[in-house]
């Protein structure tokens, strides 16, 4: 890139970050008339927007016209997720706690009475939400005899302590930060003594970008408290990043939990407060009277999800605030999945965890992996690009918060659970054995969306739309000590609108893993999983013929994005449904050249038809079992098949390309 155009990019990426920081978001801009309404571009006003100066800059292609600082490729290690374990755990009852035992707020109840509890200021501010769920006020469902309908009562038993905090994270080494890093957003843990009560000033090391992860089992509930301590601002103010609002609303993706929990976006847990979600921990169809064969856990097991995420999902900045730091993992484990290769003679499958040898630790061979793009201006400061509406990618990619990691492994079998975080990235992921090589290694896929699929398939390649998950299974055995192997993305992608279809010739290396020799003493007792071996059994399908039909057409206009011809308004009613219904939900691409995946809370649906999916498809072999993202390519449709059960309330579905999301492409729906 020559001086003049760099200068020129940073000069107008400035000028973008002083517009966010003075209150100035895109909706605003748009009303000022700087904005375009059909194109969503800054009109080219010098020192606002590149096509003042330059045409061909009207939103610049990371990586070609936008070109972050020099890193080297797997020179940092792959920064593992740390491992949250809850702050106290009740012997019998609720009835045990104490104010004592928490942080500030006092102890967790079925209702909210602490001023500082968010739901209060929320309610203060939307008294409309009073009536979002069936108990006033937003009170906990499932929680103890308060809750009549007995068969959905779970109180927590583990209770867990989280915060949101402001600090430095170092994206690459040879970042022109440096060690110092730079400021972004993440979550950090409590410091309790054994007593369980609290101990020291909140000053708990930062778990990082992103983290942490949670271990979930069902049949054991939890509470989950996060205390926002970012940087206070006022109502939808953006921070000091210079994208990202201190209001946040933190989503558990895509758990089957009660709506008041389910931290969606209407849900705000504001700076100087806390919010409670409670994690019943139960399989769907509670009401329908199944109950797991095996653990006697309540609900139908062939439901079971596992890996779930949990991100910001605060209204109008769900992509900043993601962007930001805050999103981490939260696998969750049963008899079937059971979370731990050492306890052998049960029927379920082992899937890789730990060895039994000295060097070993709980999870070592269970890992999240966090992938997500990002932007950062010729200077090395992060960067998210306000000019473009259809979304934001970067020319950086990142694995747990680092720049093209490496990860050491042991030669044994692994279980790499991939995240896709957005914010608008597709990918087409691909394994070489080799630096140079064109050697595609055959993946062994376990789940997708988190969801165990009905048999393992072994694939070269598979499709990544954003808010996906893929749990894939690789046997490191297979290779000798120093192999060299990547899991690359093959997409091309030049904007945010989605994946062009086209496959590149040589992709972007994400993660290195290299082999090493055994530990001493270095077990195995994973079960091995091979093609086409039964995992879990899917759920009796809908009966389509009888289910009443919805449509949603995901479209564009007036310079915003819509469903169903509407943008988005918190104060239009939600499309309701029946507890213990069943319909099919006809998606529809509105048109254009976009991508949306589109992602509705809390039911899991199954594929029953899709027409006019971007070919070649090779991931269409991997969505036959249940699902919470679909990815939706351009003039597609697809129908799904959902129930609706248990846990009554308001939810929303949105495009998880989430600046869409932010910018008008959702509607909620509620269970009554």
């Amino acid at each position: 890139m020559d001086n003049a155009k760099r200068k020129l990019i940073q000069r107008t990426m400035d000028v973008q970050r002083e517009l966010t920081k003075s209150g100035l978001s895109r909706r605003n801009l748009l009303k000022l008339g700087v904005l375009s309404a059909g194109t969503g571009m800054l009109l080219p006003i010098e020192g606002l927007s590149l096509r003042a100066a330059r045409a061909d800059l009207t939103c610049p292609i990371p990586g070609v016209e936008m070109i972050s600082p020099r890193t080297t490729p797997f020179k940092d290690p792959l920064q593992r997720l740390e491992e949250m374990t809850p702050t106290y755990t009740t012997k019998s009852s609720v009835s045990e706690l104490t104010d004592a035992m928490f942080l500030r707020g006092g102890k967790p109840g079925h209702a909210p009475t602490h001023k500082l509890d968010s739901k209060l200021e929320l309610l203060h501010h939307h008294p409309e939400l009073a009536t979002a769920t069936p108990f006033a006020n937003l009170a906990h469902q499932a929680w103890d005899g308060t809750d009549k309908n007995t068969g959905v009562l779970n109180p927590p038993k583990d209770f867990y302590e989280m915060r949101a905090v402001q600090h430095r994270h170092v994206w690459h080494s040879e970042m022109p930060a440096g060690a110092a890093g730079q400021l972004a957003w993440g979550f950090a843990d409590r410091t309790f003594d054994s007593a369980n009560t609290v101990t020291g000033n909140g000053s708990t090391p930062c778990t990082g970008v992103p983290g942490p992860v949670f271990r979930l089992k069902y049949g054991r509930s939890i509470l989950m408290r996060i205390y926002n301590e970012l940087p206070a601002s006022a109502q939808d103010a953006v921070s000091a990043l210079g994208f990202g609002t201190s209001t946040i609303a933190t989503h558990m993706h895509n758990h089957h939990t009660p709506s008041e929990s389910d931290g969606g976006p209407l849900y705000y847990n504001y700076a100087g407060h806390f919010w409670d979600h409670h994690y019943p921990n139960l399989y769907a169809g509670i009401n329908q009277g199944f109950v797991s064969p095996k653990a006697g856990v309540r609900g139908d097991y062939r439901e079971a999800l596992g890996s779930l995420w949990f991100h910001d999902h605060k209204h109008d900045f769900t992509s900043q605030n993601v962007y930001a730091g805050l999103f981490g993992a939260a696998p969750i484990y049963d008899e079937v999945d059971t979370g731990d290769e050492t306890v052998v003679g049960t029927t379920g499958i082992r899937f890789p965890s730990h060895s039994q040898d000295a060097g070993s630790y709980p999870y070592e061979f269970d890992v999240p992996l966090m992938v997500h793009d990002r932007q950062f201006d010729p200077n090395g400061v992060d960067f998210f690009p306000l000019a473009c509406l259809d979304g934001a990618i970067g020319d950086k990619m990142t694995v747990n918060g680092t720049i093209q990691p490496f990860m050491k492994v042991q030669p044994r079998r692994y279980r790499l659970r991939i995240y896709n975080g957005g914010p608008s990235r597709f990918h087409w992921w691909w394994m070489r054995q080799g630096a140079a090589g064109s050697t595609y290694l055959p993946m062994t896929v376990v789940a997708n969306d988190g969801n165990l699929l009905p048999r393992a398939v072994d694939v070269t390649n598979f499709k990544h739309g954003v808010g996906e998950r893929f749990d894939i299974i690789v046997d490191f055995s297979k290779f000798k000590p120093g192999t060299e192997l990547f899991i690359t993305n093959r997409a091309e992608q030049t904007s945010g609108r989605g994946p062009s279809g086209k496959l590149l010739t040589t992709g972007m290396d994400v993660i290195k893993f290299i082999v090493e020799p055994a530990r001493t003493g270095l077990t195995d007792n994973s079960t091995v999983i091979v093609n086409g071996m039964p995992l879990r059994p899917l759920p009796d399908a809908v009966v389509v013929t009888t289910a009443k039909r919805k449509q949603w057409v995901w479209g564009r206009g007036n310079g915003a994005w819509n469903a169903n011809g509407v943008t988005y308004d918190r104060f239009a009613p939600p499309y309701e449904v029946k507890e213990g219904s069943s319909e099919v939900w006809v998606h529809k691409n509105g048109g254009g050249s976009w991508s949306h995946p589109i992602h509705p809370h809390f039911e899991e649906g199954r594929i029953i038809k899709s027409t006019g999916a971007a070919q070649p498809n090779p991931t269409a072999v991997l969505e036959g079992g249940r699902k919470d993202v679909y990815r939706l390519d351009p003039s597609a449709t697809m129908e799904t098949a959902m129930r609706f059960r248990d846990y009554k309330g308001i939810y929303p579905m949105h495009c998880h390309n989430v600046v869409h999301e932010d910018h008008g492409m959702m509607a909620m729906w509620k269970i009554v």
